[in-house]
């Protein structure tokens, strides 16, 4: 695909001149210790590579990636407990219908699509710092009204808002599961509190959190943030860093205003002219492969049980 590449003047050979320089000059080790269990402590600074020349990450892979859910496997699991559900209220004599899936047109194309804040010159022209449409949030489906025994067969309470009773009661002959058939439904999916009750395991959560938020005060993307910083100012615009960029209270008006739109589009111009996105995108995906060497056994266990459960919920849906 090709990009679009602004004409780089001397000071910006200079500034990525720097950044190449601390990307080659990064490369303490990490220790070798090993972990009594899992932990997302960041041992040393990852060294790296020149990073590569990325103007959009959203084709994209990060090293945590294997270890998420992707959006179809969320999907799959999503249709599998609504069978399951239904399936197990059925055997109480209840007939019952899970809620709709939330529309997913507004889904992102991949979990790196404007993870950097990468934009395009035609997106920041139209919409500046604003929202395209289709992209705004859609809100979930309100929860049908039950009655109290269908609550009580459902979440194993009959409490209004209860969603993991102690179940245990009698319905027409049959013991309630404990945590109902949503319970019952999430044990079978392997949905526990360590997966986040059914999303991505916490380890991975937190690696991938962990290497973002250490990324943004690594010195090798904050050297790059100064280059993009100066390239801003060449143009008129005086901002720390592309994150500050978006806290500008100008850019809470209800449409976009002709100065979003300018500030924008130089913001898409120098973020390419300094290669923001791909020393970041490099930056953070040495802090996730190191995360993931230390809990290397915790991680494939994690693999593991994600298979297993999209297993489950094959199964279950190929069941109707």
């Amino acid at each position: 695909m090709t990009h679009y590449r602004p004409t780089v003047t001397p000071a910006a050979r200079v500034a990525l001149a720097g950044v190449v320089a601390l990307l080659a000059a990064a490369c303490t080790s990490t220790t070798s210790e090993e972990s009594e269990g899992p932990s997302t402590q960041v041992k040393g600074v990852p060294p790296v590579s020149a990073a590569p020349t990325i103007a959009s990450a959203a084709d994209k892979a990060l090293p945590i990636d294997p270890y998420l859910l992707g959006f179809e496997q969320r999907d799959q699991l999503e249709r599998a407990e609504s069978v399951l559900v239904s399936r197990c209220m059925a055997r109480f004599g209840i007939q019952y219908q899970a809620p709709p899936q939330i529309p997913t047109g507004n889904r992102p194309r991949s979990r790196t699509d404007r993870r950097y804040l990468e934009s395009t010159a035609a997106r920041a022209q139209a919409n500046g710092y604003h929202a395209a449409e289709g992209d705004q949030p859609t809100a979930a489906p309100a929860p049908p009204q039950v009655s109290d025994a269908t609550r009580m067969v459902l979440t194993g309470s009959a409490a209004a808002g209860a969603k993991n009773g102690q179940g245990g009661q009698d319905y027409n002959g049959a013991t309630v599961p404990k945590g109902g058939c949503v319970g019952e439904t999430k044990d079978k999916l392997g949905a526990n509190p360590a997966n986040n009750n059914g999303g991505d395991a916490q380890l991975a959560r937190d690696i991938d959190a962990t290497a973002r938020e250490r990324s943004k005060t690594d010195d090798r993307v904050l050297a790059v943030f100064r280059s993009w910083s100066e390239c801003m100012k060449s143009k008129g615009y005086d901002y720390a860093d592309p994150i500050k960029v978006l806290d500008d209270p100008r850019w809470t008006s209800p449409t976009p205003t002709d100065v979003e739109r300018a500030t924008a589009v130089a913001d898409v111009a120098c973020k390419e002219q300094t290669n923001v996105v791909g020393v970041w995108f490099t930056v953070e995906a040495a802090y996730e492969t190191q995360l993931i060497e230390q809990n290397a056994p915790a991680l494939a266990q994690v693999r593991k049980d994600n298979e297993d459960r999209l297993r489950t919920a094959a199964q279950a849906l190929a069941a109707g």
